[in-house]
């Protein structure tokens, strides 16, 4: 079994897990100590299905390779629906089918990933932190750190227009959720990375530089 922090990178690296990255010497620095890093998963169904396997593979490696897991519940994402890969808008859920749905699919990473030693992973829910946030908060305290032509390129949005169709403001918004959770991961979990599939790029893209616009309106004005 690996032990070696270093060697998260290659394994993922010789199975073929790794198509993009945003600063591959910047991470490959970091995870020389140990990193905290998370997959958000969406609560559309009572169980994952098999194109799930790879990310939950990661979060193992990720944690028999010494670093610490986080495995995010869409509690509050779910809502909106990820316009990713779809024509038309996802079917609405009710808050019922939503905390049914998240409590089959928790069953399934205690049989790939543990919750109970110093490095053990976190289940996490991102309706905890978003369902506190109020839609004016959200719009003054990140609105002006989206840029509306900088999210019109993103391929979620962009193939959909391309298509001709129908995007709803409600699955426009998905990307800044997404990288509202990112931001309130690395400030109350020191969480470092995020990991997703390819199709989630953008959003991923979207995280970190919110969290980048964030850290330089506060050092704004400081006195080095």
């Amino acid at each position: 079994m690996p032990s070696d922090k270093n060697d998260f990178l290659q394994i993922m690296q010789d199975r073929g897990f790794i198509h993009q990255c945003t600063d591959a010497e910047g991470l490959a620095t970091a995870m020389k100590a140990p990193t905290t890093a998370y997959i958000g998963f969406d609560c559309t169904a009572p169980s994952l299905h098999v194109g799930s396997l790879m990310q939950i593979m990661v979060l193992r490696w990720l944690q028999k390779c010494g670093h610490k897991p986080i495995v995010l519940m869409g509690g509050a994402t779910t809502r909106l629906g990820d316009p990713t890969g779809k024509d038309t808008e996802r079917p609405p859920l009710s808050d019922e089918a939503i905390a049914l749905n998240m409590k089959g699919i928790q069953q399934v990473f205690g049989r790939f990933i543990h919750f109970d030693d110093k490095n053990g992973a976190l289940m996490l829910n991102n309706a905890d932190w978003t369902d506190k946030l109020g839609y004016l908060t959200l719009l003054r305290e990140y609105g002006s750190h989206f840029s509306i032509n900088r999210m019109l390129t993103m391929d979620s949005v962009k193939l959909r227009l391309e298509r001709e169709s129908e995007m709803s403001f409600l699955e426009f918004n998905y990307m800044i959720l997404q990288a509202y959770d990112f931001v309130t991961l690395y400030n109350n979990q020191g969480c470092r990375l995020q990991i997703g599939g390819s199709d989630q790029w953008g959003n991923i893209i979207s995280g970190v530089e919110l969290h980048r616009r964030l850290m330089a309106k506060k050092n704004q004005g400081k006195i080095n």
